[in-house]
This record gives C-alpha cells, structure tokens and sequence, in this order.
C-alpha cells in the first residue's frame, strides 16, 4: 500500500509541468490529500510540496510527525526496513557515509519541521536516530523546544546502532553513557516518551530502572535489543506507578529478569536468551496477557518447568513458544490458549 502510494505521488510530481495532464490529485480536499501524505515516509512527502502552491503547505499539516533516519538513507539497504511499523533489527552493513549523509538530511528536516509546525495540528511524534557525530546537539534542542512549546506531547524514539550483537562490553557501555548523556542534557524528553527502543547498551542497574521507570511516566512499549546490566546480571523491575503495556527483550546476556511489579504489563517477548536458566521470575503481573518465549535452546541449556517459571503470572491466555532445541521439560499450567510453533 504504502509503495503504491509512494509511486502515484512520485508520478505525479514527475507530469506536473506538462499541461496536457489533468491534475487528478489536486482535485481531492485538503483531508484526503493529508490521509494519502500520512501513508509515505517523510521526505516523500516533503518533496509533494514542489508540485503547486496548494501542496507546499500540506506536508507541514501531518498531525503525526514521523522522522526516521531510515527514510533519509541515500541507497537502500536489503536489511533496513522500510514501513515505520516494522520491526528494526541490526543494519551494519549500511556505509558510514550513507549513515552520516541520512543524519545530516534528516537534521534538515526536523530543523524545517520542529520550528515551522503549528502545535494545534501534531498528535503523535515519532523519532529514529543515530547518536553519531554532533547531530544529537543539533537535534536534540530542536525537540526540547518542541516539547516546551507544546508541540510534542507524547514521542516515540529510537536510538540506532550500526553494531551487530558481536558488540563487545566496552562499546557497550560508551554507547549506554552516550544515551545517558543525551537524556540527561534534554531531560524533558523522558517524561514525554510514550515508546522506546535501544541497542547493545549496558547500563548500571540502578541507572536503567532510574531512567526506564522513574523517569519514563508515559512509557507503554520498551523493546531492548542486546541491552543488559552486565553478563549474568539478573534485572529486578519494580515499577508499581509504571504504565508500561508491553515489554521486548531480544538477545541479552542477562541470567534472569524478575517482573517483581509491573501492574499494567499486558504483553512480554524474550527471544533468544543466553543463559542455561529459566530466563523470567514474576511476582505482581496482574494484566499480564500474552508471552511470548522464542530461543534456538542447545544442549548446553537445562530444561526447565514451565510451570515454576509461570508461577505468579495467572492471567496469561496466549503462550507462544519456540524452543528449536525442544528442552522445555514440563508444562503444568492452566490457560485459555495457548500457541506452540
């Protein structure tokens, strides 16, 4: 869908100086116009506002603003996706270059973008970024601002790596004290948050439940990837004030992460940890609905019970499980639904 919408708005750009063509686009109300704009990346719809006077406006009316690096990459990269909604995992084999020119681009656009929209109109922010450079201290007051002002109520962020799971601890860390450092010279950003996702960070214990939790007070969707508090670490969360919906972990050298309160988590996801232990302890989860465990488990991994590591969690429905090593040795728990694969 979005590709199609992509292609007829390309075209049409493209016959816009030849008069013989009926201008079919521009016949539909500003409304629809900003339905089909909302369904392209951001510099696609940029570039719409070079088709007559009526247009050049309309892409400064979006009321979601979504700002990924993604759609300012100067080539496409096989492993980088490109729909907003779809999951983001390693890109090291995009160019240094390529990622410093989509910076600089998308520096641009939130430079035009943050300073020129009306506040009225933004509802939801969404915002992709690589700390690299000096572009989190041209970005970063452009969203401070944004946010003082009233134009950025709720943001949903990611900070972007280039490294691959291979990240050592040490970049682990300077990466953790770069975000850290980003937070901390903008703060209002964290109580705006509403979704975050980070990589191959590690974080003092105390500093990511400070930052994550306290901080966080909107918080509904954090996904952390190849993120821990230190190899065989084991990660406490108890947050009884948090709002957070859904919880994402994927390939993390934690030993085990105990919910200990987290009372409006509906959905948890851990896929592929590394450790020869049940990964999960719960104690207060009462919304806790859906859990989905993915490892391609070895024989290096004890079995364990389902049961044991489920105890505590009495409201779950949907199970998903995808053990490749098939260790999972005992299941002795009710639910509504459960799905294996």
């Amino acid at each position: 869908m979005t590709s199609t919408v992509q292609s007829l708005l390309l075209s049409s750009m493209e016959q816009n100086n030849k008069p013989q063509d009926e201008d079919r686009l521009g016949a539909l109300t500003d409304d629809i116009l900003l339905s089909i704009l909302g369904s392209v990346d951001l510099a696609t719809a940029a570039r719409t506002s070079a088709l007559s006077t009526r247009w050049r406006s309309l892409p400064w009316l979006l009321p979601d603003l979504n700002l990924h690096v993604r759609d300012f990459l100067p080539a496409p990269c096989p492993d980088y996706p490109v729909a907003a909604g779809q999951q983001i995992y390693f890109y090291s084999q995009i160019p240094a270059q390529h990622i410093d020119e989509a910076m600089a681009s998308l520096t641009r656009a939130a430079r035009s973008f943050l300073r020129i929209k009306g506040s009225s109109r933004v509802s939801r922010t969404s915002l992709e970024i690589y700390l690299i450079g000096n572009y989190s201290h041209d970005i970063g007051p452009l969203v401070r601002d944004a946010i003082d002002n009233g134009m950025i109520k709720e943001l949903d962020l990611t900070i972007a790596d280039d490294k691959d799971y291979d990240c050592k601890g040490g970049d682990m860390l300077r990466k953790a004290r770069d975000v850290d450092g980003f937070f901390s010279a903008y703060p209002n950003i964290l109580p705006c948050l509403t979704r975050l996702q980070l990589y191959n960070l590690r974080f003092a214990e105390g500093d990511i439940h400070n930052v994550l939790f306290d901080c966080c007070k909107q918080l509904q969707h954090l996904s952390l990837e190849h993120c821990d508090v230190g190899d065989c670490s084991v990660w406490q969360v108890d947050a009884p004030n948090s709002v957070l919906r859904v919880l994402e972990v994927r390939y993390s050298y934690l030993k085990r992460l105990e919910v200990l309160c987290l009372p409006k988590l509906e959905l948890l996801s851990w896929e592929a940890w590394m450790h020869c232990e049940p990964p999960l302890h719960f104690g207060y989860v009462p919304s806790l609905k859906e859990l989905f465990l993915v490892c391609g488990a070895d024989l290096e991994h004890s079995g364990f019970s389902l049961s044991q590591l489920l105890d505590g969690a009495t409201e779950i429905h949907t199970l998903t499980l995808n053990f490749q090593g098939e260790k999972v040795i005992s299941y002795h728990f009710s639910i509504d639904c459960a799905t294996c694969f």
